[in-house]
């Protein structure tokens, strides 16, 4: 099982989410809601808004866990607030 880590910029703070082969192909921005870790979306996830980036510019919107976990091996996810 792989664990991706949530990475508070402004705090420091840090959590840790299990990942299961299933949630691979799981929504990243709706996944990470679905267990509590609030990412900024006016579009709701559409793509327009841009504001649930995490490192690299990246759009959580735009990408599943697993493509997610193959551009950051380490599983860290750098968000402004937490």
């Amino acid at each position: 099982m792989q664990i991706i880590t949530i990475v508070g910029k402004a705090s420091g703070r840090e959590q840790k989410l299990e990942v299961s082969e299933v949630d691979h192909t799981q929504n990243l921005l709706f996944w990470l809601r679905d267990r509590g870790i609030t990412i900024a979306s006016s579009c709701d996830g559409d793509g327009v808004c841009k504001r649930c980036n995490i490192q690299h510019g990246w759009l959580t919107c735009q990408m599943t866990v697993g493509e997610f976990l193959i551009q950051e091996p380490s599983g860290r996810v750098e968000v402004g607030y937490l």
